[in-house]
């Protein structure tokens, strides 16, 4: 009985681990996107993604589980972030920030020095995450999310260099 805790111990001591997003990883990251939105990507569109040579995509992983993920297109110095998630179960614990934190400092370090995305603007929650890494508004999109018929809010975050 005393390993089977200290085995267990052992693993919740695990740290997060953030890295490329595989093709491997798409099915549970798919039940985080089904979690997450209204309008859930496909499959197809994640292995579009993953695909592209303009993207770059990550998880963040701990004792094997899928926490989040975030992934992105880049072209020339700038970055547009399409499509972030975390588990339920693991929200409001820092999860979203060090994906965003983990993005930005591999962007940083090339040429990207602007990033940008589209969030739904009644959704409170996400704003706060985005205003609290420094990202601003920076205009409207007008009935953007058509399933919900909501408009999005432009933000930006200038990373200088």
């Amino acid at each position: 009985m005393k390993s089977n805790i200290k085995r267990e111990n052992l693993l919740n001591n695990y740290e997060d681990i953030i890295r490329e997003m595989s093709e491997d990883d798409i099915h549970r990251v798919m039940e985080i996107e089904r979690r997450s939105f209204v309008s859930p990507w496909t499959r197809g569109m994640f292995e579009e993604t993953i695909a592209s040579a303009i993207s770059t995509s990550f998880i963040l992983e701990k004792n094997m589980e899928i926490l989040g993920y975030i992934m992105l297109y880049s072209v020339e110095d700038e970055a547009h972030i399409m499509n972030l998630a975390v588990h339920p179960d693991h929200r409001r614990k820092g999860c979203a920030l060090k994906l965003i934190d983990h993005t930005i400092s591999h962007f940083s370090g090339g040429n990207v020095s602007r990033f940008f995305l589209e969030v739904r603007e009644g959704n409170m929650n996400a704003r706060r995450l985005y205003k609290k890494y420094g990202f601003g508004i920076i205009g409207k999109r007008k009935g953007y999310y058509t399933e919900t018929n909501e408009d999005a809010l432009v933000m930006h975050l200038s990373v200088r260099k």
